[in-house]
């Protein structure tokens, strides 16, 4: 099935680990793009014309909706420019495939200008994800790329050197542009260049069954309570964010989204007869409550992300608790603000039966209309 929506690519071989000098030192040394720069560039101009530098660079870009993926060479035998070459690549790729691939070419055209007395070659390339597998072992996309490369680095003792990008190296800027120009002309070799990636592959398998699940969480999604498809929440099968919130928050979290919690309407719906209905303030306990009572905004100027005027229509609460569930750290800063759940509410059947004759037996009477509650019938 998998195979009729996505493009082939060759599978990877299983090759011998690939060792180098180097190829246990991180690219950078430590230093940072400015300083890196400034030492490649005192380093690069000290070179005679018996060293050969390739630069290369990749680049992936969309034009008019269509994904143009390109890489450029630029070959210098000293600090003279000898050769230059750009290409395109399949567009079923990413900007790693076309780093890995424009040093591949960039080398081979520096070997065909070699000379007996020329002492080295070195691969200045800007990716430090490319020079690890040019020094070690080569990843499963662009594979056969990072293979011949090997095989042309420990023959002729090729060295790798990090070129930090958009720095001011001349050579990188010119490989950086003839890149961009490969990609623009969308000419492509006739070889394995011109092949759909593994990583590429994965991307458009990812978007695949992104939209699947999309389709099926629509189709589920009308299914759910009304309560629950207020807040227009979506579906995502990685750890949610509120996982990490303390499991007291966690709880009022989910009570608010499904409306199963410490409510009135829930109590009544299951018969709970000793449940208190109200809250402090007067009004039922609904879902949405917290964001309306009025001791909850005598703290408004603390509340989180808070809006310019407190909630007092039921889609200004909409919008606000809906900001907060979305964010679940948004959610227990305000928990923690208005003390609605841990304080206001949790002393209210304390202080009646301190404050009313009879204590908790007595009848409080009929509860204020719940007017702004997004669940007052």
């Amino acid at each position: 099935m998998l195979n009729a929506l996505v493009p082939r690519a060759p599978r990877p071989i299983l090759a011998q680990s690939h060792f180098s000098p180097g190829c246990r030192t991180d690219p950078t040394e430590g230093r940072t793009k400015e300083a890196a720069a400034e030492h490649f560039n005192a380093w690069w101009s000290q070179l005679g014309r018996d060293t050969i530098t390739v630069f290369s660079d990749g680049t992936e870009q969309y034009k008019d909706g269509a994904k143009l993926v390109g890489y450029g060479y630029a070959v210098y035998r000293g600090q003279t420019l000898a050769r230059t070459g750009s290409g395109a690549i399949n567009s079923i790729s990413h900007v790693f495939d076309a780093e890995a691939i424009g040093a591949l070419k960039g080398l081979q055209c520096a070997l065909d200008i070699i000379q007996p007395t020329d002492k080295r070659i070195w691969m200045c390339i800007d990716s430090t994800s490319v020079i690890w597998c040019m020094r070690a072992n080569a990843s499963n996309t662009s594979q056969w790329a990072f293979l011949e490369s090997h095989t042309l680095i420990d023959r002729y003792k090729v060295g790798i050197k990090w070129s930090p990008g958009h720095m001011g190296i001349e050579g990188n800027e010119a490989a950086d542009e003839l890149a961009n120009t490969g990609a623009n002309e969308g000419r492509t070799d006739d070889d394995r260049s011109a092949e759909p990636t593994i990583s590429g592959i994965g991307t458009t398998a990812k978007a695949l069954a992104d939209i699947a699940t999309s389709d099926w969480w629509s189709q589920c999604h009308l299914g759910l309570s009304a309560s629950y498809r207020r807040w227009k929440l979506g579906y995502s099968v990685t750890e949610p964010p509120e996982l990490r919130l303390p499991r007291t928050v966690l709880h009022r979290l989910l009570a608010t989204r499904t409306a199963h919690g410490d409510f009135a309407q829930y109590h009544r719906r299951f018969g709970h007869t000793e449940a208190e209905l109200t809250c402090l303030c007067g009004f039922e306990k609904a879902p949405d409550h917290l964001v309306f009572c009025e001791i909850s905004q005598r703290k408004f100027h603390a509340w989180p992300a808070r809006p310019e005027r407190p909630p007092s229509r039921p889609e200004e609460g909409r919008r606000y608790l809906s900001a907060l569930l979305v964010h679940p750290e948004l959610f227990e800063n305000f928990l923690a603000v208005t003390q609605y759940y841990f304080a206001i509410n949790a002393r209210a059947q304390r202080t009646r039966d301190q404050t009313i004759p009879g204590g908790s037996h007595m009848s409080y009477g009929s509860p204020r209309q719940n007017r702004h509650s997004l669940t007052a019938t």
